[in-house]
């Protein structure tokens, strides 16, 4: 049902779904505004209610968990690119270094449905967990990033720009199909990444359906995650993404993430150039909390 609502808020709000690549998506997409509203002739076929479409949270074997004695408070590792350049910007080998450490200190990495699971059920697949993520959807995600989690068999998000892909150094759709295969999920950092604080409501819902919409057709996915973009968010916000479908959003606010900052405003620690291994280490301990 949640699927139907979200074609029909897709539907309403202008966006072009055709067969083939995301460009013909994208060909309906306002650039920074919502189409107008209206409600005529609006159709959406039977199937996409009552679709076949196996649920997420079903495909996890949550047999082995293990009950938190307290509130999980979860470390969500924020990166954007892996190069050098600026405070954005993490060198490979110093991102190889922290993957590596997290492999030897036994880190459990999580998808996005088993940090659901972890934030609101209070169970954990270990003793020590980290949701590693980053936003922008940069190349280097995929030239430098990817090969290093393959190597150590991790799991990571990325937050990718729905306007951004195909174009310079972001993703292409190939790239995200590839990396959705192989334990990287592909989630939305929104249509056009504008400051959502400064929108209407109706903009910024064209922003978080429009973008869901996307990665739902391009990834044969139900896309559930919104990161906020540059962190700016306000009180619609937090209602808009749940209505659109989004079971957690992610924000810049410092710190581990725990369910009772809300589940649409989950906080994030970000990962600076010229972090010493110690000083990673520190980040992480004290994010974590169970």
């Amino acid at each position: 049902m949640k699927k139907y609502r979200v074609l029909r808020m897709a539907a309403l709000l202008g966006v072009l779904i055709l067969p083939g690549c995301s460009q013909g998506i994208l060909e309906g997409i306002a650039t920074k505004t919502a189409a107008p509203i209206t409600e005529d002739d609006i159709e959406v076929a039977e199937a996409a209610e009552n679709g076949t479409g196996q649920d997420s949270e079903g495909q996890i074997d949550t047999g082995g968990w293990r009950k938190a004695e307290s509130p999980v408070q979860l470390p969500i590792l924020m990166y954007h690119s892996i190069s050098e350049g600026n405070g954005l910007r993490v060198p490979r080998e110093e991102f190889r270094s922290q993957m590596a450490w997290l492999r030897e200190n036994g880190y459990y990495t999580l998808s996005p449905e088993e940090a659901f699971l972890v934030l609101t059920e209070n169970r954990m697949p270990s003793e020590k967990c980290v949701w590693l993520t980053f936003d922008d959807g940069y190349t280097d995600n995929y030239t430098e990033a990817f090969p290093i989690l393959k190597e150590h068999d991790m799991k990571a998000t990325v937050f990718m720009i729905g306007k951004a892909i195909d174009k310079g150094h972001h993703l292409t759709e190939n790239q995200m199909l590839e990396m959705s295969r192989d334990g990287i999920s592909i989630e939305s950092h929104t249509i056009n990444h504008l400051e959502l604080n400064r929108m209407t409501a109706e903009q910024q819902e064209a922003e978080m359906v429009q973008s869901k919409v996307l990665f739902d057709h391009i990834l044969d996915q139900d896309t559930t995650v919104l990161s906020y973009p540059v962190g700016r968010y306000n009180e619609e916000s937090l209602r808009l993404s749940e209505e659109a479908g989004y079971k957690m959003a992610v924000t810049t606010e410092p710190g581990g993430a725990s369910s009772d900052q809300g589940m649409h405003a989950l906080h994030r620690v970000r990962i600076s150039p010229g972090l010493s291994i110690n000083g990673f280490a520190s980040l992480i301990e004290n994010a974590s909390k169970h």
